[in-house]
């Protein structure tokens, strides 16, 4: 099967060339490819035509005969998974620009796909997109959403990993249709849209695919926010009760000190602050931008209510790491001088007991030398008197 020429197959009418670059999208799928995509024989997809059926397919062809044959009207949604965290999305490339051409989506949301694959780690934190577009009675969108979950995974440190999903959406009026691409649907997001269909009775519509992923990334910060909140405080209560000065010899009572490893810690903590500012301004941006499309929807006033609030949590603890960060360094600088402080004076002190032993040596040496001069009129003395003694004890 020939490999399908998107995004250079999209007439000027459906992308018009003074808006989108197609030579450049076209290589970021390109060179992004390997990290981006499995091969044909590994594609697995899964396509639900909401109320109707669903279909997974795992080859191209099967793909191709069901996108040429198939003129859906309602809500359908392609699931396009990773295989695991930072890791390909189970399309292949010749798929992801099949899909694409005959949905002839419009080529921003390739942005959005580079934001997966595997090699992407926590540097690719601050990728993130929200794209409109319109041409004739067809319009698109599409976004990235970030969140975090539990990993669950034990030897982890953290307990909370942050996620991301991507969304393609493509309102056709005039066919009855709206279509769906969503990148990485996470299971706990494609469990509460089956929980939602059952307890409402009725198939979803376009508008509350939207809420749901809004809604998806929304409410999980607050627990995120907390346990990060919980470990400044541990480090931040150890900061305030931490002893300065040494201890002194007399107690024997354990003592709290600040290392240089908690003042590390805070450091780790503003970082993930930092992230999650980021994130959250994105996410507030595409809250906002679709709330037109959802009619002013109270429930997307709920959602923002509750990421601003989030956000200023972020703010509150950003300014308490600094503050904590200082606090530390202010400690472990003076312990610093403290321990220059004794180190001077025990330099000192090292001084003044050699001088007094160099003064002992002097007088050591001065009292050698007077033995010595006493040794010496001995010796003198003996050496004149002694041989008179043998004479006179021969005479005798």
């Amino acid at each position: 099967m020939a490999a399908p020429n998107y995004p250079a197959s999209l007439a000027p009418s459906q992308s018009d060339p003074y808006v989108f670059d197609t030579a450049h999208f076209d290589n970021l799928l390109n060179q992004n490819s390997k990290r981006l995509f499995v091969a044909d024989d590994q594609l697995q997809i899964k396509v639900v035509e909401v109320g109707y059926r669903d279909w997974i397919f795992t080859n191209l062809t099967d793909l191709q005969v069901y996108l040429d044959s198939t003129q859906f009207r309602g809500t359908r949604i392609v699931l396009v998974p990773q295989r695991f965290s930072w890791d390909c999305l189970t399309i292949s490339e010749n798929g992801i620009r099949l899909l694409l051409d005959k949905l002839q989506a419009f080529p921003a949301f390739i942005d959005v796909i580079c934001a997966f694959g595997k090699l992407s780690t926590e540097t690719s934190d601050s990728l993130g997109g929200c794209y409109s577009w319109k041409q004739g009675n067809v319009s698109e969108l599409c976004y990235l959403l970030k969140t975090v979950e539990q990993h669950g995974r034990a030897e982890s440190a953290e307990p909370w990993s942050i996620r991301q999903l991507g969304i393609y959406h493509q309102h056709n009026p005039d066919l009855g249709s709206d279509t769906f691409i969503v990148l990485n649907p996470t299971t706990s997001f494609q469990k509460r849209l089956k929980d939602a269909q059952v307890k409402m009775g009725a198939a979803p519509v376009w508008r509350d695919i939207h809420m749901l992923a809004l809604s998806h990334a929304t409410w999980q910060w607050r627990w995120y926010l907390t346990y990060w909140e919980s470990k400044l405080s541990q480090l931040t209560s150890k900061a305030h009760v931490s002893r300065i000065q040494g201890r002194p010899k007399t107690d024997v009572m354990p003592v709290v000190t600040i290392e240089y490893s908690d003042f590390q810690d805070v450091q780790v903590i503003h970082d993930r602050m930092n992230i999650a500012k980021y994130i959250f301004s994105s996410n507030v941006r595409i809250c906002e931008k679709y709330q037109g499309h959802l009619y002013g929807s109270p429930n997307v006033d709920l959602l923002l209510d509750e990421l601003k609030l989030q956000g200023s949590r972020v703010d509150n603890l950003l300014e308490r790491t600094r503050s904590g960060s200082g606090l530390m360094q202010d400690i472990i600088s003076f312990r610093g001088l403290d321990a220059l402080r004794n180190s001077s004076e025990n330099s000192n002190e090292m001084a003044r007991l050699a001088e007094i032993d160099s003064k002992n040596m002097v007088k050591l040496t001065t009292k050698s030398q007077k033995d010595a001069g006493t040794l010496k009129k001995i010796t003198l003395l003996t050496m004149i008197y002694l041989p008179a003694s043998f004479v006179a004890v021969r005479l005798f």
